[in-house]
């Protein structure tokens, strides 16, 4: 069988997210790899079957104070290379669009996305969002769009949500966030209450009793297409 990676940036909460629920319902085994604990990518795409890329609080242009960053996006530029799907995450998506070229940088007003936003889909983007969706954030830096890719949808703070390049998804959202992550993301010393474009906590809990149904549904319908 096929390899599965999670490469993961030390962010995780403690609780499964959705991916790793939904390979456990399948009974489809996986590896996760740590690159910022040393552990090594894979040189060859031979015997890979998919990968994912997760966020983290890295900014992955500092290869300097993570030169681990540099070997993800010598990863995500091999994936591309030899078709193998790949799915990247806040920052993972990021790193795809890096890795090929795009800018990653923060906006010039400082403003994030913590909590429920509302996407636009793009032309391109209606087989996947048949509907604008409302989905996980958790960022303050965005991505221009690598040469060859199709943005897929779009919010008004950060017009590159998500996009399709070759094998290669990259999402800005967290659909992999489930209630419990968002509430241990709630209770960090780091969650970003009061910036600019942050919601509320209240705002949050009512986004995410309104629309996680939604959010579970339509990234494990992803996944079953992404995993296939």
């Amino acid at each position: 069988m096929s390899r599965i990676l999670l490469i993961e940036h030390g962010y995780d909460g403690p609780t499964p997210d959705r991916v790793r629920l939904f390979l456990d319902r399948a009974g489809r085994p996986y590896e996760v790899l740590r690159p910022y604990r040393g552990e090594a990518l894979p040189e060859s795409m031979a015997g890979i079957g998919a990968a994912v890329i997760y966020g983290g609080g890295q900014e992955i242009y500092q290869t300097d104070l993570y030169p681990y960053l540099a070997g993800e996006h010598a990863f995500a530029r091999r994936a591309v290379a030899a078709d193998v799907p790949l799915l990247g995450l806040c920052l993972g998506a990021q790193c795809i669009a890096y890795a090929h070229g795009a800018e990653v940088a923060h906006r010039p007003d400082g403003a994030y996305e913590f909590g429920y936003y509302e996407l636009t889909p793009t032309e391109a983007g209606r087989d996947l969002f048949p509907a604008p969706p409302v989905m996980p954030q958790w960022h303050w830096h965005g991505s221009g769009v690598p040469d060859g890719a199709e943005v897929l949808a779009a919010s008004p703070l950060f017009p590159n949500q998500a996009f399709r390049l070759g094998s290669a998804w990259g999402f800005q959202f967290h659909p992999e966030v489930t209630p419990d992550l968002m509430r241990h993301w709630q209770g960090l010393e780091a969650a970003p209450w009061g910036k600019p474009g942050a919601q509320t906590r209240a705002e949050q809990d009512a986004l995410m009793v309104c629309h996680d149904a939604d959010i579970d549904r339509w990234f494990n319908a992803f996944l079953a297409r992404f995993f296939a």
